[in-house]
C-alpha cells in the first residue's frame, strides 16, 4: 500500500525525530525512582552434612525502591540469602530481613521491607545415601494377544540415592514416570525416567533406568479330563462327580508348548461347605475359575449358598477361559 504525499515528505527526518523522542522519554524514565512490590527467589546456605527433610519457601514477597520505569525488569539476578550453616539438625526458624539481599553492585537497587514471609520455618535432617531398587509405574494395557511372563525388571536393578535420613528411611524403592505397556509389549525394553516429583530434597545421578519386560504371544490349549481335587477336613470324606473337568486355558506360547498336562489339577477347597449332596455349577473370571455351589434339590436359579475359587496347580500361571461340564455333583461325609 502506497503511503501519502504528507507522510512520505520527510520521511527519513520523522522516523529520526520518532526515535529521538523515544530515546528521551526511555531516558527519564529511567531516572525517575519508583517503588515496586515483587517476589524475589529465596535461596539457602545449609552445612554439607545437612540437607532439608520437607519442602521450604522458595520466594519472598519484598517492596524493593530504584530508579527506572522498567526496574522489574532487572530483579533477574537479585535474590535474598538465608544462612543456615550455623543450625543442626530439627527444625529452624529465621528471620528474613532486607539485609539478607544479595544485589549486583551495578544494579541501583534496595530492598525496603520484606512483607511475606518475614521468617521461615524448616526442618533438616542428616544427608545420607542409600541404595533403592527403581519401581515401574505402568500406564495403558498390554495387547490382548500377548502376556508378560514374570514379572518386569530394570537395568540396573539399583540407584544410588541421597536425601534426608528420615525421608529415605521410609522408602524401599524409587518410582518411574509411567512407562506405556503397549510399547513395552512391542520392544520389550524402554528407558523411563525416575520420577523424584514426590521427593523434592531426594536426588540421584542416575535420572533413567531402562525397563525390561519378557512379553510372548498368547497361546490358548483345551485340555480334557483335569482332575478336580477337593481339599476337605480330616476325617471328612468328600468326592466330585465327575472327578475331572475339561478346561481351555491361555497363556505364554513358549509355556503352553512345553506344558506336562499330567502335572494339571484344579484344587477346590471344600472345608467350609456342609456334609451332604451339593450342586456345583463352574463359572470363569478374570482367568480364574469359579464354583457357586448349591444344595441338591435347591432351585440353581435362586442365589448360590456359596462361591468358591478353584486353583489351577500348574508349573506356570495360566488363565483358564473355559470349563466344562456346565454343572458337577458333589458329596461330602
Amino acid at each position: 500500500m502506497k503511503l501519502p504525499a504528507f507522510i512520505r515528505h520527510d520521511l527519513g527526518l520523522k522516523v529520526a525525530a520518532l526515535a529521538l523522542a523515544i530515546f528521551l522519554w526511555i531516558n527519564v524514565a529511567e531516572r525517575r525512582e519508583v517503588e515496586i512490590v515483587a517476589e524475589i527467589p529465596l535461596k539457602y546456605n545449609i552445612a554439607s552434612n545437612l540437607t532439608f527433610a520437607s519442602e521450604v519457601p522458595t520466594k519472598v514477597k519484598v517492596r524493593i525502591r530504584g530508579k527506572g520505569k522498567f526496574l522489574r525488569w532487572r530483579l533477574g539476578d537479585v535474590y535474598m540469602l538465608v544462612d543456615l550453616t550455623p543450625a543442626g539438625r530439627g527444625i529452624v526458624t529465621n528471620v528474613v530481613s532486607p539485609g539478607a539481599a544479595v544485589i549486583p553492585a551495578d544494579k541501583d537497587i534496595k530492598i525496603l521491607e520484606v512483607i511475606e514471609p518475614k521468617a521461615i520455618r524448616v526442618e533438616l535432617d542428616k544427608l545420607v545415601t542409600v541404595k533403592l531398587p527403581p519401581k515401574p509405574v505402568f500406564k495403558g494395557s498390554i495387547p490382548e494377544d500377548r502376556i508378560m511372563i514374570g514379572k518386569p525388571s530394570t537395568q540396573p536393578k539399583v540407584i544410588v540415592v541421597a536425601g534426608a535420613k528420615q525421608v529415605l528411611d521410609t522408602l524401599s524403592a524409587i518410582p518411574t514416570e509411567p512407562v506405556d505397556l503397549g510399547q513395552l509389549a512391542k520392544k520389550g525394553k524402554i528407558g523411563a525416567k525416575l520420577d523424584f516429583s514426590k521427593y523434592p530434597f531426594v536426588t540421584s545421578d542416575t535420572r533413567e533406568v531402562t525397563v525390561l519386560a519378557r512379553i510372548e504371544p498368547r497361546k490358548e490349549l483345551g485340555i480334557p479330563s483335569v482332575p478336580l481335587v477337593p481339599v476337605a477336613r480330616r476325617h471328612i470324606k468328600a468326592k466330585f462327580t465327575p472327578d475331572s473337568l475339561d478346561i481351555f486355558i491361555s497363556g505364554a506360547e513358549s509355556q503352553i508348548d512345553s506344558l506336562d498336562l499330567q502335572e494339571l489339577k484344579l484344587v477346590v477347597n471344600v472345608s467350609k461347605l456342609p456334609k451332604g449332596q451339593l450342586i456345583f455349577r463352574p463359572v470363569v473370571k478374570d482367568g480364574v475359575a469359579y464354583f457357586r455351589v448349591w444344595p441338591a434339590g435347591k432351585d440353581t436359579s435362586e442365589e448360590p449358598s456359596f462361591e468358591l475359587p478353584a486353583q489351577l496347580e500348574a508349573p506356570y500361571k495360566l488363565d483358564v477361559i473355559e470349563v466344562s461340564p456346565q454343572e458337577i455333583g458333589f458329596v461330602q461325609r
